[in-house]
């Protein structure tokens, strides 16, 4: 996104703006390459079972496999070269629903590795009956490449399947 400049500082070359972010330490000494990766995401949904129709299709195609099932929710886990990223869906505690106008999470984004691979996202999403957002086009508005879909879990959480060569 960036280059840095002494070590102090990073022009970040960002959608709608250029901004100028001075970090304390140069970047080099910022720590190891887990840094900053996501380590679980928790999604609080409203009927575990209805959501597992959406989550476990969409998880399976991205490389997560089941690996906790209980009462109150499901986990999934991806193996990767840093250790075990976990997407766990966990079930709500009331009926309030979902707003990503609201404060709180607007969306989470997956990295694809091809057009064609949001592209089979797509047909994967349409087959298993979700619902999707915005079908798979080019958003140069977000950079010069940038490829996603945009879909919703049965509660409204809106996710984004993105290829964006940067």
């Amino acid at each position: 996104m960036g280059a840095a400049c002494g070590g102090q500082a990073v022009l970040l070359s960002l959608p709608s703006a250029r901004m100028l972010v001075q970090y304390p330490v140069p970047l080099a000494d910022v720590g190891s390459e887990m840094r900053g990766l996501m380590h679980h995401l928790d999604v609080t949904i409203q009927d575990v079972d209805r959501s597992a129709v959406f989550y476990e299709p969409v998880l399976t195609f991205l490389g997560y496999r089941r690996s906790r099932t209980k009462p109150d929710g499901i986990g999934w886990d991806l193996q990767s070269p840093y250790g075990i990223i976990s997407v766990d869906i966990k079930a709500a505690h009331t009926t309030q629903k979902h707003d990503r106008y609201s404060c709180g999470l607007h969306h989470f984004a997956w990295h694809a590795e091809s057009r064609d691979d949001v592209d089979r996202m797509h047909a994967l999403l349409i087959s298993s009956g979700a619902t999707v957002l915005d079908a798979p086009a080019e958003y140069p508005r977000y950079g010069t490449g940038y490829y996603a879909v945009f879909f919703a879990d049965p509660d409204g959480l809106k996710f984004e399947f993105v290829h964006f060569p940067g």
